[in-house]
């Protein structure tokens, strides 16, 4: 199937689909496949490495149909973000292989991903109403506190950071169109 092809598939509610048995097919087989090499004792760790890699992997493939106007492509950015992932993923399975992890917790918080589900639903709401810059602030603070850190100077300076870096970076530097947001764009227009 050719690319344009594929494309056209996969940008369609049954490819959708398709793409998400197939991910769960081969997360399912891959916990399978590595039970025995890393152990129980890493299981849920193993698992939550497979799903990046495999949802990278995705995100990595969507953007060879992204669009190529001038000397840079759009692909370029989210091409390094995947690059940083994977580096960090393969850096996680080493430590898992050695044994140097640490274990899977024997119980966890069960409602903690529940808690950032709906906190990326409020930063993508936000993102429409506020712009990037401002939910992003918030999102990235409140996730920090989601994960129990407790310096609030330490959540404001990495918030605030992000906001700048990303505002200096991709706005003003790599011109990236990112969201303005709805009330900003009325008040300040």
């Amino acid at each position: 199937m050719p690319n344009k092809q594929l494309g056209i598939f996969l940008n369609s509610t049954p490819g959708f689909w398709a793409l998400c048995a197939g991910l769960l097919v081969v997360v399912f087989t891959g916990r399978l496949l590595m039970k025995k090499p890393i152990g129980k004792e890493y299981l849920g760790q193993g698992t939550v490495i497979l799903v990046l890699m495999l949802v990278s992997a995705v995100f990595l493939a969507l953007t060879i149909w992204f669009p190529v106007r001038g000397e840079v492509s759009a692909a370029v950015v989210p091409r390094l973000w995947i690059v940083g992932i994977y580096s960090c993923l393969i850096y996680l399975v080493v430590k898992i292989l050695r044994k140097t992890e640490d274990p899977d917790e024997v119980a966890g918080d069960l409602i903690l991903p529940f808690k950032f589900i709906f906190a990326t639903i409020g930063y993508i709401v936000l993102m429409v109403l506020i712009g990037y810059f401002l939910a992003s602030l918030f999102f990235i603070a409140v996730t920090m506190t989601l994960l129990h850190y407790k310096r609030r100077f330490v959540i404001l300076a990495i918030s605030g950071g992000w906001m700048v870096f990303s505002y200096l970076i991709f706005y003003r530097v790599l011109y990236v169109p990112l969201p303005q947001g709805l009330l900003i764009t009325a008040f300040f227009g």
